[in-house]
């Protein structure tokens, strides 16, 4: 049934990735110039500046988690499925939190911006936004998983009743 408590935490799941995939991540500030940082590239920080470093992965990985999460709402026939598809998608979301604040920042900005000998510094530009986005989707996924498994008690505790 749709209309259960994990179907709205699985939504709110669905679409902070999205959210996530509009809004920048932070700013690479050097001597010349300043970079902006989102989901699908490091560019100049200027209207129709080129980009300088792609990072789809990290765009493609908050794609594969909404839609991890919208297969996850319509498979409530299966919660046995709906629980597994859930706890990738934790995983999945893992990787993108490390993408996002570990991996692009300190190993790939570090090895393009010190392959051409430049300094640089990296600011999170929404800092305060971000934090909360990322952490109430994994309370979402952690809460939807929670309620799933509640609800496949219920129906094995009525299968013994009978």
């Amino acid at each position: 049934m749709i209309q259960r408590i994990q179907s709205l935490f699985l939504l709110v799941a669905a679409i902070i990735p999205i959210v996530l995939l509009f809004i920048p991540f932070g700013y690479v500030n050097t001597e010349e110039a300043q970079f902006l940082f989102n989901s699908i590239s490091l560019k100049y920080n200027i209207p129709e500046g080129h980009t300088v470093v792609r990072v789809y992965y990290v765009a493609l990985t908050l794609i594969i988690c909404s839609a991890l999460s919208l297969i996850a709402l319509f498979t409530y026939k299966n919660r046995i499925r709906q629980t597994q598809i859930v706890s990738i998608n934790m995983i999945v979301y893992l990787v993108v939190l490390m993408l996002i604040l570990w991996i692009c920042p300190d190993v790939i900005f570090k090895k393009y911006f010190l392959t051409k000998g430049i300094d640089y510094e990296f600011l999170f530009a929404n800092k305060a936004l971000l934090l909360i986005l990322v952490f109430v989707e994994a309370i979402c996924l952690f809460l939807a998983n929670k309620f799933i498994k509640k609800d496949e008690a219920l129906v094995r505790a009525a299968d013994r009743l009978r």
